[in-house]
């Protein structure tokens, strides 16, 4: 007879990924159009309300440096800010990263 032994205590979860790993995620999916989701409404809004163009968030998410986050959203996404001087002005986005996407939540 073989005894199975049942460890005691919580299971060690792995720790969520630091601003750094989240940054260079987005970066590496950022490379293929298809990881990224640009279907926010409240994004189309203040694009318009803030003068940024789409070339300007694209060059957020493909080259900007980390400045907040991560957080776990409502919905079980992280979410990041990242920021980058793009044509003299400062952009700033947030994103919702998932495993195998991400999505532009909103620009400032």
């Amino acid at each position: 007879m073989v005894a199975k032994v049942v460890p005691i205590g919580q299971p060690k979860l792995k720790p969520p990924p630091t601003l750094a790993e989240w940054v260079e995620r987005v970066h590496e999916m950022a490379k293929d159009t298809e990881k990224i989701g640009f279907l926010h409404p409240h994004l189309q809004e203040r694009m318009a309300q803030r003068g940024k163009t789409m070339r300007d968030i694209l060059e957020t998410v493909r080259k900007g440096e980390g400045s907040s986050g991560p957080t776990l959203d409502q919905y079980g996404d992280w979410r990041i800010r990242m920021r980058r001087f793009v044509a003299g002005r400062r952009v700033q986005v947030i994103v919702a990263v998932r495993e195998k996407d991400f999505s532009v939540v909103t620009v400032i």
